[in-house]
């Protein structure tokens, strides 16, 4: 085999080598990236999901009716400081078979947040701020969490509202390892309501968000405070997000074998014929060393025969026509073989 002969031979090997470096690396980052969009497509759909059913508890605990009876007793009850608010609610809720009464008065909501409004879940309390600054919980939180976290959570809430403009989308905080979706709205009720007097039942809602204009039409009104806490939801996407992470992991180390497979089955028929064509090199050079040798000793013997005659070398000339004849036939028969294997094995 000649030294060009096997230089094209490595040259290809190593050709169909590099391809398939690149195919199976190429495939592999596809199905990789595929897989990947479609893991995490799949936590931002459950996370979406999760937010929107935190958002309508939220909602539904907002929306639960803060009567007449309630606001009045809360600002009652209400308190400048929150601890102080919630021991009140504390003992109130001490008090057994107590009756708060229920009160005549017309009563409206306005909303104080950028969202719209099922029974109040066991994670949940609200609370009445007033314009004067009073604190009343409406739900004392006392099974929620520790009396320490929920009056953190309260004051972190009034301030962050305060700072809020007329309308706040829902917010979230965090206290000792805890998430809490929070939001409000203004509840207010006339405190001389009279059946008597029609106009006693009106009650404007403002936009402002200011609670002193409902002061100003001598309205008893609080911003309610909704708080749910959200932190099975959180720690549950956590967990998704591991889950989804091992499993992209183990996915495509899976897709990545898988590619690999599908890249050498399919590069076999190439293998195959850089085969064939290294066996027709290796065929075709033994094929063509004899008669060209023979050939090659033939026109030497001429050449140092120069002073004779053409007709006196006759028998060199014969071996050449002889050894051209022979080299010529078995380059036919190799054509043959590239041509059609089958057919060139059975002439040779």
């Amino acid at each position: 085999m000649s030294t060009s002969a096997y230089d094209s031979t490595m040259t290809n090997s190593r050709d169909l080598e590099s391809l398939r470096t690149r195919l199976w690396r190429l495939s592999s980052m596809l199905t990789c990236g595929v897989l990947a969009v479609a893991l995490v497509g799949t936590w931002v759909a459950n996370a979406v999901v999760m937010a929107n059913s935190n958002r309508s508890i939220l909602l539904n605990v907002l929306g639960q009716a803060v009567t007449p009876g309630d606001l009045m007793w809360a600002q009652e009850h209400a308190d400048a400081r929150v601890d102080y608010a919630l021991d009140d609610r504390y003992r109130e809720n001490a008090k057994q078979g107590q009756d708060q009464g229920q009160f005549p008065w017309p009563y409206g909501t306005a909303s104080d947040s950028a969202a719209a409004s099922g029974p109040i879940p066991a994670d949940s309390f609200r609370v009445a701020v007033f314009d004067d600054g009073g604190v009343a919980f409406l739900d004392s939180g006392q099974y929620v969490m520790s009396y320490e976290d929920t009056v953190s959570l309260v004051e972190r809430a009034i301030d962050v509202r305060a700072d809020g403009g007329p309308k706040m989308p829902e917010q979230i905080s965090k206290v000792s390892g805890s998430t809490w979706l929070w939001t409000t709205q203004i509840s207010a009720t006339n405190p001389v309501y009279g059946p008597a007097d029609p106009e006693s039942s009106v009650i404007t809602l403002y936009a402002s968000g200011d609670l002193s204009d409902y002061g100003n039409d001598g309205l008893v009104a609080a911003r309610v405070f909704a708080f749910v806490d959200i932190t099975p939801s959180v720690t549950q996407l956590k967990w998704l997000a591991l889950v989804l992470g091992v499993a992209g992991v183990a996915g495509c180390a899976v897709l990545v074998l898988v590619c690999r497979k599908i890249i050498d089955r399919a590069l076999v028929p190439v293998a195959e014929s850089q085969a064939r064509q290294r066996e027709f090199l290796i065929k075709a050079s033994h094929e063509l060393k004899t008669p060209m040798a023979s050939l090659s000793s033939n026109l030497d013997a001429l050449v140092a025969n120069s002073a004779e005659t053409v007709a006196s070398q006759e028998r060199w000339t014969k071996n050449m026509r002889e050894d051209i004849d022979e080299l010529a036939d078995r380059t036919c028969k190799l054509l043959d073989l590239v041509t059609d294997p089958e057919r060139g094995d059975s002439k040779a």
